[in-house]
């Protein structure tokens, strides 16, 4: 999106399929999962690969048979292990229904061990990553551009310089994975989640745990509470307390542990069925969910106390929209609400506090789609301008669609629809008579925005108002 900006981009042939990339930041290299390898000993492992060069430095091969799944890196004491899910079956691990076939997984430990050669050629053993801890990671600013850093100009003047900072990293230090620890679950392992800081939660089939390492050992995993759903579990996300399983048919179910009973508790549930493809917490209160339809929502809890609630208390749709494409990955991202000539009217203060959270949601077809957040002021008036771009000529689909029936596809009734910006962003490029066509267009009913607007059909658009709001948000995107 930023055209001005280099970002460099490597390309690396590693071998089989990447399934899940991770960011080792004491080590600085990246720790990919594997499939579909071609080799006698095993079809799935997990590498760790220099970011800068891209060789393998190290592997850890899993059993011939076995897939890798899931894996994420948790923290144990003052560092950090992988935690690594597997299957150990070839067949479906889902029923027609839904429910979990019978299947086996494997849960397993990694430790990512420092070897430091000497001058000598002996190898020693670090527990921790010593001075490479303190450098620089290369991906220390990967949003928008990359530092000079990673430029081939500002690596070495020399192949031999020693002390430059990334290279001959295979040379002067090695990492290693080990085993630490390994079982077998009744199921699939498709998904780990760290927890609190001292817990980590893993699914197998449609039962999900919470785990941890008794005395920072990760020699030792031990099962603290479990809970169980109706059908398979496909992911979970937790943030604090507040923990979110999806599964693929019941949507989102919200749950919390209670660490004195040691007890999982479940507070909400979906209200509408779906096969989850990913999802995040904004808070402990609301999460944004994509499902495999090419639909996205933005579910939340009531006022209700937990403590009153029950199983069968529903979360609330607050909005929704049908991408038409499914967003496979969801994340977190921020967004400053201004143009450059509000720099000159207040200080950085005030606009670090202006930045709100916004949604980034990566599709299966390699689409970026990204929501912000909007006043409900500035909901209705676009809501308005939005309705009549939809039906007129300049602006309308060529096919012929109806645009907002393709929009609140697979959303309940009533649920306000999130805009469009492809839509909305076509009113900037028309000229200034075309706008005011488009904004003095006469609306067929009242049904054609919805029945709680404050903006009848027949009220007049502010033009300026509504440039100035598009161009805002135009300009902070690009």
């Amino acid at each position: 999106m930023v055209h001005n900006k280099r970002l460099n981009v490597r390309k690396f042939h590693l071998g089989g399929t990447p399934k899940k990339v991770l960011y080792h930041s004491e080590s600085r290299l990246l720790i990919v999962m594997r499939t579909e390898l071609n080799n006698d000993t095993c079809s799935s492992d997990i590498c760790c690969v220099d970011p800068l060069s891209g060789s393998v430095l190290s592997s850890f091969k899993l059993e011939l048979g076995e897939t890798g799944k899931s894996m994420e890196l948790v923290r144990v004491g003052h560092e950090q292990v992988l935690v690594v899910g597997t299957s150990l079956s070839s067949g479906p691990a889902i029923m027609p229904s839904g429910e979990a076939e019978s299947t086996k997984g494997r849960l397993i430990v990694l430790c990512i061990e420092h070897m430091q050669n000497s001058d000598c050629g002996s190898m020693t053993f670090c527990s921790k990553a010593g001075s490479s801890s303190q450098r620089t990671s290369p991906f220390r600013e990967i949003v928008g551009y990359a530092t000079e850093q990673l430029s081939s100009s500002s690596l070495c003047s020399s192949p031999d310089d020693a002390s430059c900072d990334g290279i001959k990293l295979e040379e002067t230090e090695t990492w290693q994975l080990r085993l630490a620890y390994s079982t077998t679950w009744p199921g699939m392992v498709l998904a780990i989640c760290p927890y609190l800081d001292r817990y980590f939660l893993a699914s197998a089939g449609n039962a999900f745990y919470v785990c941890g390492f008794p005395n920072d050992n990760p020699q030792r995993v031990r099962r603290f509470a479990v809970g169980r759903t109706r059908f398979m579990i496909m992911l979970l996300t937790a943030h604090f307390t507040r923990i979110a399983v999806g599964d693929c048919r019941d949507g989102i179910l919200f749950y919390s542990y209670h660490e004195d009973a040691r007890k999982l508790e479940q507070i909400y549930c979906d209200p509408s069925q779906r096969l989850v493809a990913d999802c995040v917490l904004m808070d402990v209160d609301t999460a944004v969910v994509s499902d495999r339809k090419g639909s996205i929502a933005v579910l939340s809890c009531s006022d209700r106390l937990e403590d009153n609630a029950s199983p069968e208390c529903n979360l609330t749709p607050n909005c929704a929209y049908h991408m038409g494409e499914i967003a496979v990955s969801i994340r977190k991202g921020s967004f400053i609400y201004k143009l450059p000539a509000d720099d000159a009217l207040g200080d950085c203060l005030a606009s670090f506090e202006s930045s709100q959270t916004t949604i980034i949601a990566s599709t299966l077809l390699g689409s970026i789609v990204i929501f912000i957040p909007i006043s409900s002021e500035e909901y209705e008036l676009l809501e308005a301008v939005q309705a009549r771009l939809a039906i007129h000529p300049l602006t309308a689909p060529l096919l012929g669609n109806d645009h907002s029936e393709f929009r609140s596809r697979e959303n309940p009734v009533g649920v306000p629809k999130i805009l469009d910006g492809d839509m909305l962003s076509q009113f900037l490029e028309l000229t200034s008579t075309q706008q005011e066509a488009v904004l003095s267009f006469t609306l067929g009913s009242f049904d054609t925005i919805k029945a709680s607007s404050k903006l009848p059909p027949s009220s007049p658009i502010p033009v300026n108002q509504v440039v100035q709001l598009l161009e805002r948000v135009h300009y902070a995107l690009n």
